[in-house]
């Protein structure tokens, strides 16, 4: 009953967003006008535009017809190229997984063990230079971060291609752009759950009875970081994305993250739709995920949630 109560929220939360998403791109002006110049084209030629490209009537009347496309899996065509728009974003799809899926690596194999260092040694100088590099890491913008990496082993070492795809040397600047950013706010929370779990009774009571300082670690500390840690996740995961956008720009990496701003410049207002949909699948998957996960990871919540 619960599974159908998320999934039930999960399905409204994702109709809001389309929703909201439609609305505003039509708000932003006309659509067909911002493709073609009415000075130079006859109304005919202009409203038959309108009809292939399903603009024409009131917003509500796009809508409804809209969401009975969905409906039926129909989300448009590309008004650049034609090709089904679904199509368009599908081939970009695995270009983004494997930059965030290596990114996160990147957060995970930086962010765990500095967090943990720092979390070891509160107030430490070690734990300064931990905090001071986060905090650094934090404050960088992601062109400014790409662009120094691309200066650095590109322009100056000329170590690693300065942008595009198809080996692995291409794929670590964007990586590392995105991953380091990301690793800087996750070794915070690792620091700050571990500090918090290591002040818990039960550490103290499991240190009397004489366990070793890696069992309480295992055993005590980990288990009580995981919540705040699976909370955090959804939000990175999104941040990867949304920082994608600019790093695929700047490494001319062909993934949605770039595709959605050329859509969006071009007025494609189809393929920004399936993108923005998809994206907003993978966050609710995310936290609907993560939501299970607090039940399994902490059967108090799971109970509370029950009553």
């Amino acid at each position: 009953m619960r599974l159908g109560l998320r999934l039930l929220r999960a399905a409204i939360s994702l109709w809001v967003i389309v929703t909201l998403v439609f609305v505003a791109l039509r708000l932003t002006g006309d659509p067909v006008l911002a493709v073609l110049n009415p000075d130079d084209l006859t109304r005919d030629v202009i409203e038959s535009f309108r009809r292939q490209w399903g603009f024409e009537g009131t917003i509500w009347d796009q809508y409804v017809v809209y969401l009975v496309n969905v409906a039926h899996g129909h989300f448009g065509r590309s008004t650049m190229n034609g090709q089904d728009a679904l199509t368009v974003v599908l081939e970009r799809v695995p270009a983004t997984l494997q930059l965030v899926g290596c990114s996160a690596l990147v957060m995970l194999g930086v962010g765990v063990p500095l967090g943990t260092i720092a979390a070891l040694r509160p107030g430490s100088r070690l734990d300064g230079l931990v905090m001071a590099a986060t905090t650094l890491g934090f404050a960088l913008p992601n062109f400014f971060l790409g662009l120094l990496l691309i200066l650095t082993f590109s322009v100056w070492l000329s170590l690693l291609p300065s942008g595009g795809t198809g080996s692995a040397a291409h794929l670590v600047m964007p990586v590392l752009t995105i991953g380091l950013a990301k690793a800087a706010i996750f070794t915070r929370f690792v620091r700050s759950g571990m500090i918090d779990a290591l002040r818990l009774p039960c550490i103290t009571a499991a240190r009397a009875r004489g366990l070793s300082e890696t069992a309480i670690m295992v055993r005590h500390v980990a288990p009580n970081c995981l919540i705040p840690l699976v909370t955090i996740l959804p939000l990175l995961v999104g941040a990867m994305i949304s920082a994608g956008s600019v790093v695929e720009a700047v490494f001319a990496w062909p993934g949605i993250g770039r595709l959605i701003v050329e859509s969006v410049a071009q007025r494609n207002l189809a393929v920004v739709q399936v993108i923005i949909l998809l994206v907003a699948i993978l966050m609710v998957t995310t936290n609907l995920i993560v939501d299970i996960l607090y039940g399994w990871l902490d059967p108090r919540t799971a109970a509370a949630v029950a009553h």
